[in-house]
């Protein structure tokens, strides 16, 4: 992005300087021309007080100088000026004509290459900005494909990889993050509670190579009281991401068929089903209140396929929709798993937070 607004400027800046230099001919066309007039006036007021001067005698040495003339009946004359006088002014008149011609001509030159440059820096400028949309919007979908890439190495036979999951989890954390305010306190809570499962999986990476035995080295400590979880255990943190996901599952699943319900509505199935059931009442206001914020169906689309709305046309929605599809189904098989190690391991916590 400040790659492209350097470009931006670097245009106008010329665009400026090309500017400032025409208008500098300019004015300087504009005293040539200015000192060419004063001439031709000059030229034209000499003229003029030749002929004055001509019919004043006492001014030629008449016996007074304040002799009223001699009374004549008026003539009228055929006033001729000397031939330099004529020849000058009519070169004057000639060169003017030049001069100004040249202007135009220079003036018109100069305007077409403004609107020639102009429009060619233009192009380029909206080429640039296209490109630079088209690549934010690429980074987008390639939010929602490396959610659907990673999680679908989560499995590994039967088992569900720790690493991978965390992984998982964590580049499907970024894509909540863009998917709008409605899922802000979604995403929230479930960063703190891969920040707890991580902190214990950094400690002891070879022992928890796998969920099960995460969870069963961090039993054996002695951390939690029979099911009731310690609240900053992995295990804890582990428990709320599934449930989490679970919810996440069931909303998604919901924005699939085109004529499914509002996502708002689909929301709120969600919640109560997956995420209700362990929250006390704190956290029964907040969500609804948050999930409350749920844009349409098509927005919603948009946002996670990393699209403006007004970008998203029927073939793009169906590969976004397509993606969301491949991510439903490949989360089932590993909540269910996920479920089934805590059940087995007596860890899974059912009381209120």
């Amino acid at each position: 992005m400040k790659k492209e607004l350097h470009q931006i400027h670097q245009i106008f800046r010329t665009e400026i300087h090309f500017v400032s230099s025409m208008l500098s001919t300019m004015r300087r066309n504009v005293l040539i021309v200015g000192f060419f007039t004063l001439v031709l006036f000059a030229g034209k007021g000499i003229a003029e007080a030749h002929l004055s001067l001509s019919s004043l005698p006492f001014l030629r040495g008449g016996h007074t100088a304040f002799a009223p003339p001699a009374t004549k009946p008026l003539q009228k004359k055929r006033i001729s000026l000397p031939r330099p006088v004529l020849f000058g002014l009519v070169s004057l008149q000639r060169t003017t004509n030049i001069i100004g011609n040249k202007i135009q001509t220079e003036t018109t030159k100069q305007w077409s290459g403004i609107h020639e440059n102009v429009g060619r820096e233009w192009g380029k400028l909206t080429s640039s900005i296209g490109k630079l949309f088209s690549r934010e919007q690429h980074q987008g979908a390639k939010k929602l494909d490396e959610v659907v890439r990673t999680f679908k190495s989560v499995l590994n036979g039967s088992e569900v990889d720790t690493a991978q999951l965390l992984k998982a989890c964590r580049a499907h954390l970024i894509l909540m993050k863009s998917g709008g305010a409605a899922l802000k306190l979604v995403a929230k809570d479930m960063e703190a509670n891969l920040n707890k499962a991580e902190s214990l999986f950094k400690k002891v990476p070879k022992d928890g190579k796998y969920l099960a035995s995460l969870l069963e080295k961090e039993r054996e400590s002695g951390i939690h009281d029979g099911n009731m979880l310690k609240n900053a255990s992995a295990a804890m943190g582990l428990l709320w991401i599934r449930r989490s996901l679970a919810f996440q599952l069931d909303l998604y699943t919901s924005l699939i068929p085109s004529n499914g319900q509002h996502p708002k509505d689909a929301a709120m199935d969600a919640y109560y089903k997956t995420l209700s059931p362990y929250h006390g009442w704190l956290l029964q206001k907040a969500f609804p209140l948050s999930l409350s914020q749920m844009p349409d169906r098509k927005v919603f689309i948009a946002k996670f396929g990393g699209r403006e709305v007004d970008d998203l046309d029927k073939q793009s929605e169906n590969e976004i929709v397509k993606k969301l599809k491949t991510l439903v189904a490949t989360w089932e098989p590993i909540i269910n798993t996920w479920k089934d190690e805590f059940e087995r391991l007596d860890l899974e916590d059912t009381r209120r937070a």
